[in-house]
């Protein structure tokens, strides 16, 4: 009885879905996905955060993921810290990046494959990391472009207007297809490779469990989790998500528990209907 949802796979966003704002996940959902653990389904968080932040919610919280989602889908790991796989940044492209974003005179931090890289320590309260895996760099582009081998990630802290500028010198410059360039949220824009989104990921993953897209189940509540519901049959948009994230959906729900219960009522109805034939 123990794998009889090992068929089942669901994918969520960590912040706003899986957690709300306070970091806290409610008891209901915690116990739902224990239980779907348990027996056998295949739970895989996906996020914008470092790996260090998934292993740190999953020993808080008490389960552990079939795979890891981390950096937006630059880089996944299995439940025994495999990689499988990770998506840095074309080496071509460092030089020009660095003159376009770091010449803004903005913050901007650089995510490695372990690591966010800083330029100076952040103010006290604004590390937003459950684990602070930062590594203090002075001259952190000149650190980017000589020294480190494998940038995943530019994160730039700013308004809509210098993004603006960003976004337009990076596809002057290097054309359209060379990086994707996101808004992650009002304040931060985030560069990175175009091999790399939480839907390739979603799709990585479908692919090493040998699962069609109706077994698969995915949640999110911010735009860049929309990538992931072109994957699956049953997408769904969670909490605060807003109505662009609601309108590509197939579904809203208060909760992942939500979607746990709803696997399990799927799966009840066809067992039943293969026992009646």
């Amino acid at each position: 009885m123990k794998n009889f949802l090992q068929n089942k796979l669901l994918v969520c966003d960590l912040d706003g879905t899986l957690l709300d704002k306070n970091g806290e996940i409610d008891q209901e959902s915690l116990i739902l996905i224990k239980t779907f653990c348990k027996d056998g389904g295949n739970f895989v968080v996906c996020t914008g955060r470092m790996d260090t932040d998934i292993q740190y919610v999953e020993r808080k919280l008490g389960f552990q993921s079939s795979y890891r989602i981390s950096q937006n889908g630059a880089v996944i790991r299995d439940k025994n810290n495999q990689i499988l796989s990770f998506e840095k940044i074309p080496r071509q492209y460092v030089a020009q990046l660095n003159e376009i974003i770091f010449g803004m005179n903005l913050r901007t931090e650089v995510n490695n494959l372990t690591n966010r890289l800083f330029p100076s320590p952040r103010a006290p309260g604004s590390v937003a990391e459950f684990v602070d895996s930062s590594i203090i760099i002075k001259n952190l582009a000149d650190f980017v472009l000589n020294k480190e081998k494998n940038p995943t990630i530019y994160l730039t802290f700013g308004n809509k207007e210098q993004f603006t500028i960003i976004r337009q010198k990076i596809y002057n410059i290097l054309g359209k297809n060379a990086v994707k360039v996101v808004e992650t949220s009002p304040t931060s824009l985030e560069v990175f490779s175009t091999k790399a989104s939480k839907g390739t990921a979603t799709g990585l993953i479908m692919e090493q469990l040998r699962l069609s897209a109706d077994n698969v189940y995915v949640a999110g509540d911010a735009e860049s989790d929309i990538a992931m519901f072109a994957y699956a049959k049953h997408s769904f948009a969670v909490e605060q998500a807003d109505s662009f994230v609601r309108e590509q959906a197939d579904a809203y729900v208060s909760s992942v528990g939500e979607i746990v219960k709803i696997i399990y009522k799927e799966h009840s109805n066809v067992n039943s209907t293969l026992r009646s034939t």
